[in-house]
């Protein structure tokens, strides 16, 4: 150990003396690891984190499928019944819906997402309440009975200012009166990922819904064909998933040939509750986009190690005699590559300091990004002791990567060679200038690969952008209304809707006004049953709705989802008291604002217009292309890191090869050589070699972007356009690197050449 920390302050020394050096080295390898620990703090919180509760990892998510569906399916309450009943390998199995509502407490009301929970929510999950009760498992367990709401702690904390003068109070949720007995714990949001609930109630209090009329709380217990429960399970202790799955098997199949009208064919699956976030996906989506970017986060810090490897290398070659001169007193090979590889993992733990402070930055950063959504949607990337952990070990693969090479290099040292010669021997000499010149081509090849990636995301987004979705975004405007909120009832809240949409329409400019519940994109959920013997959302039974026509297939949740099953009903039927309103306008919509909601307040001086925003700025959303612009930016940020790193990889070599020719160039220039010679012998072995790195870096693209064909949309993953242009882009600027060494060698004074050593 005492050997250990004299290396360390040797390390110290050595690289204080070349400050120029060090700082290049930690700001190369500290971006390297910000973008590495970055990309592992979001898969952290996304995929890894467990829900804060007692014995995470037994909780497993439940999903149905029957022949003919691609999907995975909920459950209805009949089947979340029968399945509890008759698996015998979880504790408990708990059920859940997530429902928009509108919140009334002290003469304000707020949309709130409620969660619907089973009476046994709170007591399988083993939490226990930050203030007041919580749902009890003897709860729910009637169609009707209590009425009662567990508040979500941020929800108190922003609703209520964290009173527990809250317990007991009466409040309404839809109109429905509900008294508070609780809150959760604190950094409990629910189980549905990304989302933190503002409040839970028991599946058996009559709460309605907040826009289309749901079935009753009667219908929810009865109806098998109603599946909007979610499931999930505490596996009981010693028991594996695999055994979890042989329990289901059974209880579907037993279930499937007792109901056989709704319930045939049927199979339930069962997953590890962080693989199914946010809800089970068959094709695994969400990890193997996690794993792409955490190969692309890793290329960036393999081409940062690359770049300072090969300069450790170049500055092993200058050290040659100091390190001689160290093996003729005494010190052992082993003692010379611990020397190298002490300074390498000072500089790693340098960068890896500044990566962690940079990756704690981007982290907060994108846990803040807008998500164009009201929804108490949540991203928490904050860095935890996982994080640090990984961090820690990126630090020490970073210092065996960039000190290997030099380390290996001196433990072939030839002391007596070294001394006499500086160690500049001709086949020392081919060795080195292979590793150099290996070093580069990896950088070149990997900077290529960030690049292709990051243009297909790119033109991935642009294709997205300019898809058909439906309808047409330009020249509209979007803003919502809740007369709730003014305490109208059914009359008057359509009396209220219909003036608005005169007036608005009166407005030179508008062409069109339109009302919905939900802005195109918008949909978070669908799953009414539909009997479409004859059309109806509430059974074989009725009422009977008349279809009058069929409208195109549109996109109501995700821009890239296949053709979805959907159904629109008039408002002018339904009543809802939330509405969007849709504005087309003949001119720049932003321009219509102020006389837009002039005429609102001149109807209600109380209504709150909420979320006024144009069609293409509320496409920017989560459910529109949040998630293409984010990928776009990421990749095209790490492809930035790849490509300055590349370069200057490319330069410092192509430079030091010139430097360490100068003494043979002065004799060509002395023999008559002119610069132009000079200017095409230097380039001749650079273009070499940016030619080997630009084709292994293309074949490594054509094999690779084939991984990441579901991601992208409308482009092909060997697009031959973003190819061409990324290729010859890196070409462009790697031979620009290439020529400013060069042309500085043709300018040499051969008298100094000739001296130099």
């Amino acid at each position: 150990m005492r050997n250990f920390w004299q290396d360390l302050r040797y390390a110290a020394r050595t690289l204080s003396n070349a400050p120029a050096f060090t700082i290049i080295a930690v700001v190369a390898l500290g971006l390297g690891m910000a973008v590495n620990t970055t990309i592992f703090s979001v898969i952290n919180g996304m995929l890894l984190r467990p829900v804060p509760v007692p014995h995470a990892e037994q909780l497993t998510v439940l999903a149905m499928k029957q022949p003919g569906m691609s999907d995975f399916q909920r459950f209805s309450y009949p089947d979340y019944q029968d399945i509890s009943r008759e698996t015998n390998a979880f504790t408990d199995v708990l059920a859940y819906r997530v429902t928009l509502t509108a919140l009334s407490a002290d003469r304000k009301v707020d949309q709130a997402i409620l969660t619907r929970v089973s009476g046994n929510y709170f007591s399988a999950l083993g939490i226990h309440a930050a203030a007041g009760r919580l749902i009890l498992p003897s709860e729910g367990q009637t169609p009707g009975a209590d009425p009662i709401l567990v508040l979500g702690y941020s929800y108190w904390k922003k609703r209520f200012a964290g009173d527990s003068q809250v317990i007991g109070k009466h409040v309404e949720v839809n109109g429905h009166a509900v008294t508070v007995v609780g809150v959760a714990p604190r950094g409990f949001q629910g189980l549905y990922a990304i989302l933190d609930s503002d409040g839970y109630v028991p599946l058996s209090a009559s709460i309605g819904s907040k826009g289309m009329e749901e079935n009753s709380v009667e219908q929810l217990w009865t109806q098998r064909g109603d599946r909007s429960l979610s499931l999930l399970g505490r596996l009981k202790s010693g028991l594996s998933l695999e055994q979890a799955k042989a329990s289901l098997a059974v209880a579907a199949q037993q279930i499937a040939e007792r109901y056989p009208a709704t319930d045939k064919g049927m199979t339930i699956s069962a997953f590890p509750e962080k693989s199914a976030r946010p809800e089970p996906d068959p094709d695994n989506t969400l990890p193997k986009i996690a794993t792409a970017f955490t190969i692309l986060a890793a290329l960036v810090l393999l081409v940062a190690c690359f770049n300072i490897a090969n300069v450790l290398l170049v500055r092993a070659t200058v050290r040659q005699r100091e390190m001689g001169i160290r093996a003729a007193l005494g010190a052992g090979r082993w003692r010379l590559v611990r020397q190298h590889l002490t300074e390498s993992l000072l500089l790693a733990l340098l960068g890896g300091g500044a990566g962690l402070l940079l990756a704690n930055w981007a982290a907060g950063f994108l846990s803040s990004l807008p998500l164009g959504t009201t929804l108490p949607i949540t991203f928490n990337f904050e860095p935890d002791l996982r994080v640090y952990v990984y961090a820690l070990a990126s630090v020490l693969v970073t210092a065996v990567v960039v000190g290997l090479i030099p380390a290996l290099r001196v433990a072939r040292y030839d002391v007596n060679s070294v001394l006499r010669e500086g160690g500049r021997t001709a086949s020392e000499g081919r060795r080195r200038h292979i590793a150099r010149n290996s070093l580069v081509v990896a950088q070149l090849a990997g900077s290529l690969l960030l690049m292709i990636v990051a243009g297909l995301f790119v033109r991935s987004l642009d294709k997205a952008q300019q898809m058909y979705l439906g309808f047409d975004p330009n020249h509209v405007l979007n803003f919502s209304l809740d007369v709730q909120q003014l305490g109208y009832d059914k009359t008057r809240g359509e009396e209220f809707y219909r003036q608005v949409d005169e007036r608005i329409r009166a407005i030179p400019g508008v062409v069109s006004v339109a009302q919905a519940f939900v802005v195109p994109l918008g949909v978070v959920s669908a799953d009414d049953p539909v009997t479409v013997e004859r059309f109806s959302i509430k059974g074989p039974g009725g009422p009977f709705i008349e279809v009058v026509g069929v409208a195109q297939d549109g996109k109501y949740k995700s821009p890239i989802e296949d053709p979805t099953p959907f159904f629109y009903l008039p408002v002018a039927q339904v009543y809802v008291d939330f509405r969007i309103v849709h504005v087309r306008t003949s001119l720049p919509p932003e321009k219509l604002q102020r006389d837009i909601e002039s005429n609102l307040h001149a109807l209600a001086p109380d209504v709150a217009v909420k979320e006024m925003q144009t069609m293409l700025h509320s496409l920017q959303g989560i459910n529109g292309f949040f998630f293409f612009r984010f990928g776009a930016q990421l990749t095209g940020t790490m492809a930035l890191l790849g490509l300055i790193l590349a370069v200057v990889g490319v330069y410092s070599v192509v430079s030091y090869a010139a430097v360490q020719r100068t003494h043979e160039i002065g004799i060509r220039m002395a023999l008559g050589a002119a610069p132009q010679d000079i200017l095409r012998m230097v380039l001749r072995q650079s273009v070499v070699l940016v030619g080997v790195g630009l084709a292994v870096g293309l074949a490594a693209a054509l094999a690779g972007t084939r991984a990441i064909a579901s991601f992208i949309v409308g482009v092909r993953p060997t697009d031959p356009v973003t190819f061409v242009a990324v290729v010859g882009l890196l070409t462009v600027i790697a031979l620009v690197a290439c020529w400013i060494p060069a042309r500085r060698a043709t300018r040499v004074n051969p008298l100094v050449a000739l001296r130099y050593e």
